[in-house]
């Protein structure tokens, strides 16, 4: 995908539209496929809790920060779309597919078989822009326990990792913290709203719940860019 249409991405939720926002409501998607005890865990479906203003370009939600704009706290790139991302700690090596929105407005999320990788959400931020930059991943897939993120509530603050873009800059991120949402209780502005300096949030099912053979939960990894490198 080309970066023409990042000059909308560079926040990503102004804070004018908060109101907006939470008056609209958000739409979360995010329900496992159920299965029996003792077999693989349902496909989880990351949750991302975006009103269907804010996935739609032209959108109000999109309102440039007003002028003049604050410095940025910290290291800024210029837009690049994403292609790789790799968090060493847990042994993810993954490229990275762009995903757009669902017919419902929604955000999309990746596929589901084993071996799918995790996804870019194109209308957030790119990754080491001002911002929060979105990345989903699946928990577990349609046939094994073990999805791209399987290990992603194993990382502690500290940790570093990085996302590797187009144009063959490498960004390295530090986690500042995770955090577990209810789906029906999703923080969306906590989440997705304007940063002062380049973020990133790793997003993925959790909470499996055996009676409802659901996920009910999110997991949420918030991290911040700490340097650049070349790829």
């Amino acid at each position: 995908m080309s970066t023409k249409n990042n000059g909308r991405r560079g926040r990503f939720i102004a804070s004018a539209a908060a109101a907006m926002l939470l008056a609209g409501g958000a739409v979360t998607i995010g329900a496992g496929l159920h299965a029996d005890p003792g077999q693989a865990p349902p496909v989880n479906t990351p949750a991302i809790a975006i009103s269907t203003a804010t996935t739609s370009p032209g959108s109000s939600l999109y309102t440039p920060a007003p002028a003049p704009a604050a410095a940025p706290a910290g290291p800024v790139l210029p837009p690049s779309d994403p292609v790789a991302l790799d968090i060493p700690s847990i042994g993810v090596h993954t490229p990275l597919i762009q995903l757009g929105k669902a017919a419902d407005g929604t955000a999309d999320v990746p596929p589901g078989e084993p071996g799918s990788p995790a996804g870019w959400y194109q209308y957030s931020p790119t990754p080491g822009t001002e911002g929060p930059s979105v990345i989903l991943g699946h928990v577990n897939s349609t046939l094994t326990n073990v999805g791209v993120f399987y290990r992603l509530h194993e990382l502690a603050p500290g940790t570093q990792f990085s996302v590797t873009r187009v144009d063959h800059k490498v960004a390295v991120f530090q986690m500042d913290r995770s955090a577990e949402f209810k789906k029906d209780d999703f923080p969306t502005l906590d989440v997705y709203g304007n940063t002062n300096r380049a973020e990133i949030r790793l997003i993925t099912c959790g909470g499996y719940d055996p009676s409802s053979r659901l996920y009910t939960e999110n997991t949420v990894v918030y991290a911040h860019l700490i340097s650049t490198h070349p790829a």
